[in-house]
């Protein structure tokens, strides 16, 4: 099962070829993991940060990027989990243009759970682990 996040492209997304710049397509994942978050998760992104000061740094980036995104197009983002270890998980992302579901950009990103104070992997709690597996995807 894949979470799904829409995102419209707005003018700061683009370059002078007015398409998505490509250091955006991240942020549309990033925007993304915060929705999961924000909609599936036990708690919301900003609580977990600024609350409880755990967060998901990135460690690891592969992506491919297949089609433009233009000004005013809605991004489909579906977000997957690939892999979870003890206090990492691996999440795939791909972005689709709504109006003709044209594949835009995947990526796999990997991220560990750390305490923001310490900056020390923390382990996945059961709650939350739970609830990635149901996004797990093969």
């Amino acid at each position: 099962m894949a979470f799904t996040s829409v995102q419209k492209i707005r003018f700061d997304d683009v370059d002078g070829a007015g398409i998505v710049y490509y250091p955006q397509f991240f942020h549309l994942c990033h925007a993304a993991f915060e929705d999961f978050f924000d909609t599936a998760a036990p708690v919301s992104y900003p609580e977990l940060v600024c609350e409880k000061r755990l967060g998901f740094p990135t460690v690891a980036i592969v992506s491919e990027f297949h089609a433009p995104l233009a000004y005013g197009d809605i991004a489909i983002v579906e977000l997957t989990v690939k892999e979870i270890g003890r206090s990492s998980m691996k999440l795939g992302y791909d972005i689709r243009r709504k109006r003709d579901g044209v594949k835009c950009f995947h990526a796999d990103i990997s991220t560990v759970l750390v305490d923001l104070d310490s900056m020390k992997p923390k382990t996945i709690e059961p709650e939350l682990r739970k609830i990635l597996e149901q996004f797990l995807s093969g």
